[in-house]
């Protein structure tokens, strides 16, 4: 496949009309994410994305919904503008890079579930308890992945978008060598309702989580 930057990518997808379509657009997108390029922090870190997961909901009531989605229409305000492109976006279970587009009325994001995080000394840091019981971010001697997908509030709370300021998407493509595993995302389970999330007891079925199973 011809390499594209992720913003190109990004500006291409124009959502599907059912979920088959959806999936394959998924599955078709994450390359972009976990090969794509990184995360630069000014110059302290840079941050590679090992789990993506996928958010989608349209705003057509004939479309296709996911109500647990935070930046929509109704869930907490009745009206939100919608976010440019590649917008960060911070809420209670992390960061989302945003893909929305208002002229096709849906909502799309990509969760960074886990990721690996490189200091300007190229050591791999990772989150540790302490005796205390809180956790300290520590370089690690060896290759080492975080999980813990609310701490990149830490990193990337409180700076300026865009490439000219603190925090910007660097395209720096790798090669696959591993298939990506693609599985169920994290605590999400189907809703009871379309339109409004009311949590059921049943996991949500669609596979819009993908990882990277080898090291950056």
């Amino acid at each position: 496949m011809e390499y594209m930057k992720l913003e190109d990518r990004l500006s291409k997808f124009k959502g599907a009309a059912n979920e088959s379509e959806l999936q394959k657009m998924f599955k078709e997108l994450a390359p972009a994410f976990l090969y794509g390029g990184y995360i630069q922090v000014r110059k302290e870190f840079q941050v590679f994305i090992r789990t993506v997961e996928f958010y989608f909901h349209s705003e057509k009531e004939d479309g296709i919904h996911d109500p647990i989605v935070y930046h929509r229409n109704g869930r907490d305000i009745d009206y939100l503008p919608y976010f440019p492109l590649m917008a960060i976006n911070a809420h209670a279970s992390g960061f989302d890079i945003t893909f929305e587009n208002e002229a096709f009325e849906y909502r799309a994001s990509a969760l960074i579930r886990s990721y690996e995080v490189k200091s300007k000394d190229g050591l791999f840091l990772k989150w540790e308890k302490n005796k205390e019981g809180k956790y300290m971010f520590v370089p690690s001697p060896d290759y080492a992945f975080n999980t813990q997908s609310t701490y990149l509030y830490t990193l990337l709370n409180g700076f300026s978008l865009g490439r000219n300021n603190d925090i910007f998407w660097v395209d720096s493509p790798r090669k696959p060598t591993v298939a990506i595993a693609e599985k169920t995302r994290q605590n999400v389970f189907k809703s009871e309702s379309e339109f409004e999330y009311i949590k059921s007891n049943a996991h949500c079925e669609r596979r819009w989580s993908f990882t990277r199973e080898e090291k950056v």
